[in-house]
């Protein structure tokens, strides 16, 4: 006679994604915080970008609606504008402008001599980011993020967290519970090492951690081009910082961006559950490797945790059912696809109070214990 049993994983069948809604109850704005804290700049201190930034936001709406995709579903954020303006900032050197007859004549009159409005306003935006919204005087704000701590002491195995931000949540969690940070690829010697990240028994620590688009505390030697890390934030120039906007063109050959987007494409295939904390499925090159990993395991399982908006709220039904299926567009998933489960909770409660072996295990067939 057969009994079932509780769900169980073995080593790397569970990792998380980290996004950027994830940190917002830790007081770091979320990215359409930020585009309107940049909104409010232009009308006052940034006034002399305001039709730049008009002109660029409108021309990324455009863009999507020549695929179909209209407002409110467009995804704009600080990330998408900061990509806009780096691609056109290199002018000459992009490799499509022998293809391009020439320039729209409105961007001309909005770039400046020289483009030279493009190069300031990324700047300013890239600073105002590290220094003012990223940067959090008070960490502890950030302590529920030891969820994830006591998350993989249950699992009983390393995990493996995988994080779009650049803050230092996860870090200071971690700091706070073992006196130490996760495994973050740096040796002694504060030396970015792409072989602590990999599997070794040797080096094998409790988490670790994969900071896909850099960290506020990374900076990259200008003359040798070591990847390492400094204890104050604000010291690191702004031209110094390791720091990308989106997984672009970046990826085809840098490093240790190109190997960290690898390690989670490597081990989301073999998978069996993704746990995706405050990501709302914006870049296409995320969703394209957790799509690649659905097909691969058909009973594999994602689980999306979001704040959608107050269950009270008349409103808020429409919008889980307008999420889901633009997260379900994204992942090239049927409708009401049982693969993946869509919370809507904040990041502070679910770390907490909610993420457990039993949750997650939930929401998997029943196994049956052979004895």
């Amino acid at each position: 006679m057969t009994t079932n049993t509780l769900t169980t994983f073995k080593k790397d069948e569970v990792i998380v994604l980290v996004g950027a809604g994830a940190s917002v109850d830790a007081g770091i704005p979320h990215s359409a915080h930020m585009v309107q804290q940049i909104e409010a700049l232009i009308a006052h201190e940034w006034k002399e970008y305001c039709d730049l930034y008009n002109y660029v936001r409108s021309a990324i709406f455009y863009a999507d609606g020549i695929r179909g995709t209209y407002a409110p579903d467009v995804s704009y954020n600080i990330e998408r504008l900061v990509v806009a303006l780096d691609e056109l900032s290199r002018r000459e050197e992009h490799p499509i402008y022998p293809f391009v007859g020439a320039w729209n004549p409105r961007l001309i009159q909005v770039a400046g001599d020289n483009f030279k409005h493009v190069a300031r306003f990324k700047t300013n935006i890239v600073e105002k980011l590290r220094k003012d919204w990223i940067e959090i005087t008070n960490y502890d704000r950030a302590a529920y993020f030891k969820g994830l701590v006591a998350f993989q002491k249950e699992l009983n195995y390393p995990l493996r967290v995988f994080t779009l931000n650049y803050d230092l949540c996860v870090e200071k969690a971690y700091y706070g519970e073992y006196q130490e940070l996760p495994e973050r690829g740096f040796d002694k010697e504060r030396h970015w090492s792409h072989e602590l990240l990999e599997d070794s028994e040797n080096t094998e620590k409790n988490l670790y951690l994969y900071k896909l688009h850099g960290s506020i505390d990374w900076q990259r030697d200008a003359k040798t081009g070591i990847l390492t890390y400094s204890d104050s934030t604000t010291k690191i120039k702004t031209d110094d910082a390791a720091l990308i906007f989106g997984t672009t063109y970046k990826l085809q050959y840098v490093d240790p961006f190109l190997f960290l987007v690898y390690q989670l494409r490597r081990l989301s295939l073999d998978a069996r559950l993704l746990i995706v904390i405050g990501y709302g499925f914006g870049d296409e090159h995320i969703n394209g490797i957790l799509a690649q990993a659905l097909r691969a395991n058909t009973d594999k399982r994602i689980i999306a945790v979001n704040w959608i908006g107050d269950k009270a709220a008349p409103e808020t039904q429409d919008k889980e059912r307008r999420f889901r299926l633009f997260v379900e567009k994204q992942l090239e998933l049927e409708d009401s696809d049982a693969r993946l489960v869509m919370l809507n909770v904040k990041a502070q409660p679910y770390l907490e109070g909610q993420l457990s072996l039993d949750s997650v295990g939930s929401y998997f067939p029943p196994e049956k214990n052979l004895f």
